[in-house]
């Protein structure tokens, strides 16, 4: 007497033991009526593919779009410094001459 669920040596193969419920199921799926594919299975799947990879080269070039973008502002703003109060016109008047 084993454990339940241990496999016995020699379980599911054609020598003898208890057939595999496993292998069972898939002989049966395989002798079994196969289902009808569609013919225009393959033109669907080549469309749908061509879909798939426009859209993600589309995400990748928006994404650099605004990496770059990203990178245009922020050299922008360290090379302006707009946090600063812009530059007076006229100088102050100088005391004491």
């Amino acid at each position: 007497m084993g454990l339940p669920g241990v496999l016995r040596p020699g379980a599911g193969l054609p020598d003898g033991g208890l057939p595999d419920r496993k292998q069972t199921e898939v002989r049966r799926m395989l002798a079994g009526p196969h289902p009808l594919v569609p013919p225009d299975l393959a033109a669907r799947a080549t469309a749908r593919g061509r879909r798939l990879l426009a859209h993600r080269r589309l995400r990748r070039r928006i994404g650099w779009l605004l990496a770059l973008l990203a990178l245009a502002a922020l050299a922008w703003t360290a090379a302006n410094q707009p946090w600063l109060p812009p530059p007076t016109r006229t100088t102050p008047p100088l005391e004491g001459w």
